[in-house]
């Protein structure tokens, strides 16, 4: 087995478990959920405050945060597995942005089933978030290649 497959196999275990995450924070009851935010906010507010209002930094801030920040994940794997698959075009990076907005209907609907509040906005927010890591991690590799083709044209290899 290549190093490709290798890489690919590790990060469609990485995809699972970052939807295990996303999907078993949704199935927690309110009061749960809201335990977990309000312990994560003791934990970061005096870092938040320094960017944020003090009266802004809410347990509902941390919610929305780490909504994005689990998506934004979701999203950077997936548009890791394309490079890894060598299957960077277009139609590729539509799959990935539909695979996450899907994941991100059914994340709202599991909350709807676990007597939590389901909203359009919060999908809005999750597809937001996948779409970011999508492209901050094609940003980083189109950057990645243009250096090195300036390396290899300074260096006389492109003819």
């Amino acid at each position: 087995m290549g190093k490709r497959n290798i890489a690919a196999i590790i990060l469609i275990i990485f995809i699972v478990a970052t939807l295990i995450l996303i999907w078993s924070n949704s199935i927690e009851n309110v009061k749960k959920s809201q335990r977990k935010s309000l312990n994560v906010l003791k934990a970061i507010k005096p870092m938040l405050e320094i960017f944020i209002d003090k009266e802004k930094v809410t347990d509902h801030l941390v919610r929305k945060m780490a909504h994005f920040i689990e998506f934004s994940s979701l999203g950077a794997e997936l548009a890791l597995f394309l490079i890894i698959s060598r299957r960077v075009r277009w139609q590729g990076i539509v799959n990935c942005a539909s695979f996450g907005l899907a994941a991100a209907l059914i994340d709202e609907t599991i909350q709807r089933f676990s007597s939590r509040g389901s909203q359009v906005k919060d999908i809005w927010l999750d597809f937001t978030g996948v779409c970011f890591g999508i492209m901050y991690v094609f940003i980083v590799y189109w950057v990645i290649n243009a250096i090195r083709a300036w390396y290899k044209f300074n260096r006389g290899e492109m003819n």
